[in-house]
């Protein structure tokens, strides 16, 4: 009995916390995060999505610039789970849970099992923690390599490696692989750099036991990065200033730094001040991945986390100090040197040692109160109680109340992950009787389209994206047709005009966000033959102003004009493109409506250009309306003014052909000769 308990107790402590780990990153995964960020449906459909495409890149050019690792991972899982919640992130949950047990190893190996335990509970249940983990972004994929790294690093300080050659190879994969990750990575090698430099100074003997195994080490990382940094030279253009190409978010972020070498520190000051406080004052300002200005810790988790930080200070002349003090220097230089101050995401590498040094801080009070009190070693079972009530506990409830309550209900949050879409996903697959949707949308690109698309579970839903500040549509068939609105954007008032005006009570009970409309279609689709016929399918059935308020010098005039699909719409190819796409890569819109204002003699006095309807959205049979703001400044000549309306490509500039009783053959527009164009 004895030997086979000591066979599996070795593994009690790291399976139990993995056990917790995985559950509190699996629970509830559609409720939190409330649904899907845009950065989380870039990274699955236009990165990792490239891979299904046939391109493999080494360093994606999207985005800013992604490193590849995880989204060749991602695109795997994506294969393996399907189009759904789990499908997009699993992987982060994987790699979210191992670093618990990881941070567990690291810290008892550095300091012993207590201090891994309880650094690894604090970790598992953490605010920082779980939300990395549960959402499809390449931050989640540092900690693991570091934690490994760092671990492999550390072996030959605890025992000689059974094999000295397969450990410095496995610590070199480790580090070379690590910089596919993120960014910060790239300041692993440096930060072992200075650990060797220390090492030669002060502790010669470990270096010359090890020091063969560290350069194999770092060759063989060297060897591995070379290719990634080949692509991401070939990936950088002068346009990675303005956002676009090979490591243009790292351009982006270094305000601080640019504003140093205009000779003004002030900002990194500041950025440096924030950053510091970010564990026991002020946090995270971003509600993205934090309750916004929410400290990590509460003022006691604060107060250790320092502490800890102090006795390494203090103990620098032992290496495993001296570690966690470059660890933490070199963890916290991204977001010091970048915007936003005190950012959760740039400082990810430190994320498991922000949970280790509280609990270096609570032993080492520990040890010396015992020894106080000529108690050389302390009950284990009096100071796991002292931990879980001091620090443990407290900042778990808070982090879980937070995370779990707080966080997912917030306004903005809703906002930012889109959650409206994923309520209006379950609210339309709860009626199959119905099809045909039209869907508010602020921003109809393909992540709303497709935050609806992953969330649904009905392959026969028809859905049509428009924005109702702006336009209105009207599904194929026969009324009533269904309409369904999100708490935002909310209807400018000329749509909301319409929308009480044509809509019928709807039987069930709706809760907010939603509001779901049974409409008719407005009254000037009922004119049959259009004003102008595109030859890209669409119609225009009418134009007229709103409340029959005609243009006049200082006053806004709104013109209305009605469409009609006809036919299957004709539109160049729009894939799925990164934002901001690579460089040379058009990611905008590729149809819009122009409407100008002309005085007398021709000239354009004011305009307005958009199409506030998804176009691949759209049906043969669907109508919508859109709302074009025209304000003449008071210094305009007095009418009488013509309209001129029609349809172009924004990314060619090139003008679809019409056919009208109001334009010669082969014009690109129609022109309405009055102020009331649509009179009988």
């Amino acid at each position: 009995m004895t030997v086979q308990r000591t066979h599996w107790r070795p593994f009690l402590i790291p399976l139990l916390l993995t056990l917790l780990a995985w559950g509190l990153r699996v629970v509830a995964p559609e409720q939190v995060p409330p649904g899907w960020r845009d950065d989380e449906l870039i990274n699955i459909y236009a990165l990792s999505g490239e891979l299904f495409q046939g391109r493999f890149p080494l360093y994606f050019t999207g985005a800013s610039g992604h490193e590849p690792l995880y989204h060749y991972l991602h695109a795997g899982v994506y294969l393996l789970l399907g189009e759904n919640v789990m499908g997009g992130h699993f992987l982060s949950i994987v790699l979210g849970t191992l670093t618990v047990p990881l941070t567990y190893q690291l810290g008892r190996r550095l300091f012993g099992t207590t201090v891994g335990t309880f650094a690894a509970l604090g970790l598992a249940t953490s605010f920082w923690s779980l939300i990395y983990s549960r959402i499809a972004l390449r931050h989640i994929s540092l900690p693991p390599f570091v934690l490994i790294v760092f671990f492999l690093l550390w072996t030959p300080f605890t025992r000689r490696p059974r094999s000295p050659r397969r450990w410095a190879v496995g610590l070199g994969l480790a580090l070379g692989l690590s910089l596919y990750t993120y960014p910060a990575a790239r300041l692993l090698p440096i930060l072992l750099a200075f650990f060797g430099l220390y090492l030669a100074l002060f502790h010669r003997e470990h270096l010359r036991a090890a020091w063969r195994g560290y350069g194999l080490a770092l060759a063989i990382a060297a060897l591995l990065v070379v290719p990634l940094l080949l692509a991401i030279v070939a990936g950088r253009s002068e346009a990675a200033a303005q956002g676009i190409g090979a490591d243009a978010r790292l351009s982006q972020l270094a305000r601080p730094i640019r504003a140093l070498q205009a000779g003004d520190p002030g900002p990194l000051l500041e950025t440096a001040w924030l950053t510091l406080n970010m564990f026991h004052a002020t946090g995270d300002p971003e509600w993205l991945y934090n309750v916004a200005d929410r400290p990590l810790f509460n003022p006691v988790g604060g107060l250790l986390l320092w502490a800890g930080l102090l006795i390494s200070l203090r103990r620098w002349r032992r290496p495993r100090h001296f570690l966690l003090l470059l660890w933490f220097g070199f963890g916290l230089l991204p977001t010091v040197l970048s915007v936003p101050p005190a950012s959760l995401s740039h400082s990810i590498m430190i994320q498991p040692l922000t949970y280790l040094l509280p609990v270096l801080a609570l032993e080492e009070s520990w040890r010396w109160v015992t020894r106080r009190f000529a108690r050389p070693a302390g009950s284990p079972a009096a100071f796991a109680l002292v931990a879980l009530l001091l620090f443990l506990l407290p900042n778990a409830w808070r982090d879980l109340r937070d995370y779990f309550g707080r966080w997912p209900r917030e306004s903005l949050v809703r906002f930012l992950y889109r959650a409206d879409y994923r309520d209006a996903a379950r609210y339309l697959d709860a009626r199959p009787e119905v099809r045909d949707w039209a869907v508010g949308s602020l921003l109809m690109g393909p992540w709303d389209r497709l935050a609806l698309q992953v969330d649904g579970r009905r392959d026969d839903l028809m859905v049509r994206l428009f924005n109702p500040q702006r336009a209105l549509v009207y599904v194929a068939g026969q009324p009533p047709l269904s309409l369904l609105l999100p708490s935002y954007p909310r209807p400018s008032p000329p749509i909301e005009r319409r929308l009480q005006a044509s809509r019928r009570p709807y039987p069930a009970r709706l809760t907010p966000p939603l509001a779901h409309y049974l409409l008719t279609p407005d009254p000037l689709f009922e004119r049959e033959e259009p004003v102008g016929r595109f030859a890209n399918g669409l119609d225009l059935v009418a134009v007229t102003w709103e409340q029959g308020v005609e243009p006049a010098p200082g006053r806004e005039a709104l013109l209305v004009t009605a469409w009609r699909v006809a036919e299957p719409l004709q539109l160049p190819p729009m894939p799925i493109v990164a934002n901001p796409p690579p460089p040379n890569v058009y990611a905008g819109p590729r149809l819009a409506v122009f409407t100008h204002l002309l005085d007398a003699d021709g000239t354009p006095l004011v305009g307005d250009d958009g199409l506030w309807v998804d176009p691949l959205t759209l049906r043969p049979g669907d109508r919508f309306l859109q709302v074009h703001p025209l304000p003449l400044p008071p210094d305009a000549p007095p009418g009488p003014y013509t309209v001129e309306v029609g349809l172009y490509d924004p990314f060619t500039g090139e003008r679809w052909r019409v056919q009208s009783t109001l334009a010669p053959p082969e014009a690109d527009r129609v022109v309405l000769p009055d102020q009331k164009p649509t009179a009988d």
